[in-house]
Parts: C-alpha cells; sequence; structure tokens
C-alpha cells in the first residue's frame, strides 16, 4: 500500500506546510492500517478525531 500512499500523497499541496504534513501523516497512516477499523489504525483517540475532522465531508441529500 506504500505506492498508493506515495502516489495520492507525495506531490500534495495545500498551500500551508502544516496542512500538508497533516494530510501526508493521515495518508500514511491509512496506507499501514489498510484494512482495519480507523480506531485501529490512529494511536489514540485524540489522533482519530483530529483524522476526522480534516477530512472535509460533506452531507450529501440524495433523491431517489
Amino acid at each position: 500500500m506504500l505506492d498508493w500512499w506515495e502516489k495520492n500523497f507525495a506531490t500534495l499541496e495545500l498551500g500551508d506546510r502544516r496542512l500538508n504534513e497533516r494530510a501526508m501523516s493521515i495518508g500514511y497512516t491509512l496506507s499501514q492500517g489498510f484494512g482495519k477499523a480507523l480506531s485501529e489504525i490512529f494511536s489514540s483517540g485524540i489522533v482519530l478525531k483530529r483524522a476526522y475532522e480534516f477530512l472535509p465531508i460533506q452531507k450529501c441529500n440524495f433523491q431517489a
């Protein structure tokens, strides 16, 4: 899975060094724990919470 991480995060540029580092850290951690629950992958509840807060999740309203 390291290839996936390098392919998706190696050239990341979010306009702020701290954001880049956080995104790369999250991506690397996800690639190391591929297939596991997020609560198993991240080292603590605080790190897990920060990963969730970092992701731009929007609520979707699907119409049938």
